[in-house]
């Protein structure tokens, strides 16, 4: 599958083991994500917040490592789709420059639709499930 990731999987993954770094080791292995600049930055600039502890921005930094070895980076398309946080517009406008099949995240408030052009809006839960 064509997956977007949304920054809180990283930072899950980075903090804690379990479902989140299980689906970023399965999306790195079997599936293909894809990512653009605007992506990356945000990553990049969420895990350098000073609330996070050394060593787990240095697993988030790791992840990240592991996700842009693999990562096909493209330009998002340009649009808006209203969303709560502007922020996250980044992550819809790339999956449709992608034709990506799922978006995962774990801010169903903020992508409050199950889908939005053909596109899964999934939970990482959601998602293991959905492509196993």
């Amino acid at each position: 599958m064509k997956v977007i990731l949304h920054c809180n999987i990283i930072i899950s993954a980075g903090l804690n083991p379990g479902t989140c770094r299980d689906l970023i080791d399965q999306v790195v292995a079997i599936h293909h994500i894809f990512l653009s600049q605007g992506i990356i930055q945000e990553y990049y600039e969420v895990i350098s917040r000073a609330k996070f502890k050394p060593e787990n921005v240095t697993k988030c930094k790791l992840i990240l490592s592991d996700i842009l070895e693999v990562a096909t980076i493209i330009e998002p398309a340009q649009g808006s789709f209203n969303l709560l946080d502007p922020k996250d517009e980044i992550y819809l406008a790339t999956a449709l420059a992608a034709k990506a099949d799922a978006l995962i995240t774990g801010d169903h408030k903020h992508f409050p639709l199950s889908q939005y052009e053909g596109i899964l809006i999934l939970s990482p839960g959601e998602f293991l499930k959905e492509a196993t």
